[in-house]
Parts: C-alpha cells; structure tokens; sequence
C-alpha cells in the first residue's frame, strides 16, 4: 500500500477507483456530499488528521481490486484512465437526488455565481470585502462539516446513554454515577472539538440524556439541588437540538424533586405551561401528564387527578413497543398504573390503590430496584384504610426486604409516611414492622 499524504487528486482518484458518485462516496466516507467537492477541488485550507483518518480507513476496507486502481491512479499521478464524471452520473435515486439539489455541479457554477453575485451587489464591494463575500460560505461549510468523531465512536457513546438509562433503574443507582460522569466528560470534551453538524446534534442529544441519568442518580441519593442543576442541563441540551422528547423527558424528571418534596403545587407551576400545549401522544407526554394527575391527588383534586390520569393513558395508545422502553426514556403501563395507585391512595380510595397496584406489580419487572417496592407501599395503604393491619404490615415488610430493593431516598420516605400511618395502631404485626423498618424510619426522619 502506497503512503497517502491526502489530496484532492488523490480523493478524486480513490473515488474513481471506487466508482461511486460523490452523494454515494460521501455516504461511504461519512462527510456531507458538499465536503467531498471541497477536497476535490482544493477548496479547504488543509485536510484535517480527522478527514485523512477517514479516507485511509475507507481505503483500508475497500475491496483488494479497488485498492489496486488506486495505487494505480495514484503512483502514475492520474486518474488512471477512469471517466470521474461517468462515476457521478449513476441512474439510482440516491445519486439522482444529488444531481438534483446541485452538488456535483457546484465546482463548475462556482466563478458563475461569484460574477452574478458582485454585479448585483455593485462595484462598491471590491478588494477584501469581495473575496469574503465569495470564500466566507465555502470556509463555513467546511468548518460546519469537520470533526473527528467516528460513527462507530458516536453510536457506542449513544448505546452507552441508553444502557445507563436503564441500569439506573436495576442496580443501585450511586454504583453508575462514576462511569456516567467519566462518559459525560468525553461526550463534553468531544463537544469542545468542533464536529461535523450532524453529529454535533447526536452528542448533544447523548450529552442530554447522560445529564439526566446523573439527575437521576443524585435525586435518589437526597442531593435535591445538584439533581436541579442536572436536570437543567437536560433540558437545556434538548432545547438547542429541538429535541421536544428529550426535553420533556428530563422535565419529568426535575418533577420528582417537588413531588418527594411534598410541594404539590410547585409540581403543576412546573409542568403548567407545557401541559397548556396539550401534549398527547407518546411515553414522554404520558409521563408529564401522570405526574400532574400525582400532583393533584396529592391535593385532594380527584377531578382533576382522574383528567389527568385519563390523558396519561390515552398518551400510551398506539405507542409501538420499540418505545416503551425500560428506564427513565420513557415511561411504561406499569407505571401508569403505579401512578394510578398512589393518586386513589392519596384520595382514600382503597378498592381502587389495591386494584392498580395489584395490576402495576403485574407488570413491572423484578429486577427494578424501587418502583415496585413504592407500589407496595401504595398497597399497604389501601390495605390499612379497609382496616387489614396484619397483611398491611406484612406487605410493608416485603417492600423494604425485596432481595431487589434499593432503600434509597424514596424508598425511604415512603416508609416513614408508612410507619406515620401506624401512628394509632398497636399489635404483633406493627411492631414486627417497627422492628425490621427502623433504620429505615430513622434515617427518613433525619432527612425529613
């Protein structure tokens, strides 16, 4: 294999010797189409280490008879007697729609449009000014389209994102927090290095979804106004990119600290204006809404508890599976039922909180570390209100002695709510509960 300290005649020659059209080669390289006709044609300063890492790896990977037409091309100085605008003229629709929208015409139209755009600007604009307008464009694009990332370096951090996404919910969530941060600072430093644009949106998108996890993580440890400042960076992230899912996501998210906070009303200032815009379809809609429906029975509001749990669920209609994922991307049926048990509980409604919760157990996976042990809590509510103490306390016991359960912050508070309840209650039952839960009472009262 030759040494290739790369041109654009040496990229011309590989893409002949490929022969692929510039749309389809672009694709190949993992550069907009608009890039390769900047180093074909010399329009970029220098080729970055990051573009040559990439056309030596598209070199490396090329069929042995395609590499042999380049070394070709390349010691003999010429295109080796292949026709480069034949190559760019392939009848399939992805290098049709090149044609279309210009790009393999551009080289040619460039001295065109530069002659039409200063007459009309008129002579006023010469010198400096003039090459700027002219070259500015170009430089820009070619800025817009550098980078160093691989697409295989970005997928794996977005797989990454999403892996951690739902192992926050299956192990104790304190033991992902290094290894979120560490992929956060690559995701950040990676970031700092100016990216090829779309890939700029998938690591902002990825860096999002990471700030929530941590958000994730420190609200579940009590460290509420760290938790804050995570959850704000989601938001913000997915407000740069558009991303109304991701953003409603971590808006979801920063809803847990004045709901654990026992703030009801913070909970419907903060989802207010985006529930005004009626969001209503998909897991991230579903989730605002079953967290307003949570807010107000948590007031007493059981009109406004059932509107809202009634557009949660209409929100999960016609969702595909592909979506319901586990973790805190979105937002499942068990836990529309598990919202649907704490709101009857907080309304005093007991046949209803030991129908959902008997349904949201149902569904939940065991291998989650704290929703099914809150849903039992919601169960042994019901089950104190019908005046059932013994199998109250019992399944009280199961919620914090799950071989799964994480007893962490909200595990812990709903305990002490629990044990608050038992306030009039005496018996074998409570107090073999007070017995087994009083490490868990105490640190609750200590961080109340």
């Amino acid at each position: 294999m030759v040494e290739i300290d790369w041109t654009g005649e040496d990229v011309r020659a590989l893409r002949a010797a490929m022969r692929r059209s510039r749309y389809e080669f672009a694709r190949l390289v993992g550069v907009t189409p608009r890039t390769v006709v900047l180093w074909e044609n010399g329009r970029t300063t220098r080729m970055h280490a990051a573009s040559q890492r990439l056309l030596d790896r598209v070199v490396s990977e090329a069929d042995p008879v395609v590499v042999a037409r380049f070394e070709r091309a390349v010691t003999a100085g010429r295109g080796a007697g292949f026709d480069i605008e034949a190559a760019d003229s392939a009848p399939d629709t992805e290098t049709q729609l090149g044609s279309d929208i210009g790009l393999d015409k551009e080289v040619e139209d460039d001295d065109v449009r530069r002659r039409e755009l200063l007459a009309c600007i008129g002579v006023g604009l010469t010198g400096k000014a003039a090459d700027l307008v002219a070259a500015e464009p170009e430089k820009m694009l070619a800025t817009l389209d550098a980078g160093s990332i691989s697409e295989r370096r970005l997928g794996l951090l977005e797989q990454s994102a999403e892996a951690l996404g739902k192992r926050v919910v299956q192990v104790p969530p304190h033991e992902l927090l290094h290894t979120t941060l560490e992929q956060f600072r690559t995701v950040r430093g990676t970031l700092a290095q100016r990216q090829a644009t779309h890939h700029q949106v998938r690591l902002v998108r990825t860096a999002g979804r990471l700030a929530n996890v941590v958000g994730e993580i420190l609200f579940n440890e009590g460290h509420f106004g760290q938790a804050r400042l995570w959850y704000g960076t989601a938001i913000h992230a997915a407000q740069d990119i558009g991303d109304r899912y991701s953003e409603d996501i971590a808006l979801a998210g920063l809803a847990y600290l004045p709901t654990y906070s026992d703030k009801p009303k913070e909970v419907l200032n903060l989802l207010g204006g985006r529930l005004e815009e009626n969001p209503a379809h998909g897991p991230a809609a579903a989730w605002l809404w079953g967290m307003a429906a949570r807010a107000h029975a948590s007031l007493g509001n059981a009109v406004q508890f059932v509107r809202c749990i009634e557009k949660s669920g209409r929100a999960l209609e016609n969702v595909g599976q592909e979506e319901l994922t586990v973790g805190i991307f979105s937002y499942r049926p068990e836990k529309l039922a598990f919202y649907q048990a704490i709101g009857y509980s907080n309304l005093g409604r007991a046949a209803e909180t030991a129908k959902a919760a008997a349904h949201a157990l149902a569904l939940y996976d065991p291998q989650e570390t704290m929703e099914p042990a809150l849903v039992r809590f919601e169960h042994a509510t019901a089950l104190l209100s019908a005046g059932e103490i013994d199998e109250a306390c019992s399944v009280a016991t199961q919620a914090i002695t799950g071989n799964n359960t994480y007893i962490g912050l909200t595990v812990t508070k709903r305990a002490g709510k629990f044990d608050t309840a038992l306030t009039d209650f005496r018996g074998r039952a409570v107090t073999e509960w007070r017995q087994q839960a009083r490490s868990i009472i105490e640190s609750a009262r200590t961080k109340a």
